[in-house]
C-alpha cells in the first residue's frame, strides 16, 4: 500500500507544475563525513541522482552524467549522487573507480528515501536556485534531457 501512495505521489509530481513544489530538506554525509544540507545550497542549482550499488542502469548512467554533464556544469551546479544501499565510503570509492565516475556521493537513508519517494533507481531531481523542483526524471534518461533541465534551472534555456 505504501508503494502505491509513493507512486501516486511521484505521478502527481509529474503532472503538477514543478515550480510550485519545494524540494524536501535533507542532511546527509558525504564520502569524507562532511554533512551536506539542502538548505545550505540555497541560491544554487542542485542535481541529485539517487542510485544503488546493484543498479545496472545506474552503472551505465553515472559515468555518462559524470563525463558529459558534471564535467561541463560543475562550476555552476551542485551535483550529488545519493547512494541508497551503502554507507561504506571504501566500497563507494572502489565503485566510483570501477564505474568511472567522479561526482560527489552522499549516503542516503530511509528518511531521505521517503521524503523523495525513492521507489527504485535511478531517480534524478533538478532543483532550482529557490529550492523549487525544476524536473524529476524516473529511470535512466538521455543526457540531453538532463542538460535541458539544467539549462532551464540556470535560466539558459
Amino acid at each position: 500500500m505504501k508503494k502505491i501512495f509513493g507512486f501516486l505521489f511521484i505521478f502527481l509530481f509529474a503532472i503538477k507544475s514543478y515550480g510550485e513544489i519545494r524540494a524536501p530538506e535533507f542532511s546527509l554525509k558525504d564520502e569524507t563525513g562532511k554533512v551536506v544540507k539542502l538548505s545550505d545550497l540555497k541560491n544554487d542549482v542542485v542535481f541529485l541522482t539517487f542510485w544503488a550499488t546493484t543498479c545496472h542502469s545506474c552503472k551505465r548512467e553515472l559515468p555518462e552524467i559524470s563525463q558529459y554533464i558534471y564535467s561541463k556544469y560543475k562550476d555552476k551546479v551542485k551535483f550529488y549522487a545519493i547512494v541508497i544501499d551503502s554507507d561504506n565510503p571504501k566500497q563507494i570509492a572502489a565503485i566510483k573507480k570501477d564505474w568511472k565516475f567522479d561526482m560527489p556521493v552522499l549516503f542516503g537513508n530511509s528518511e531521505v528515501m521517503e521524503k523523495y519517494r525513492i521507489i527504485g533507481t535511478p531517480i534524478t531531481y533538478v532543483i532550482g536556485k529557490d529550492n523549487r523542483l525544476v524536473k524529476i526524471f524516473i529511470g535512466p534518461q538521455p543526457i540531453e534531457k538532463f542538460e535541458q533541465a539544467i539549462k532551464k534551472a540556470l535560466g539558459e534555456g
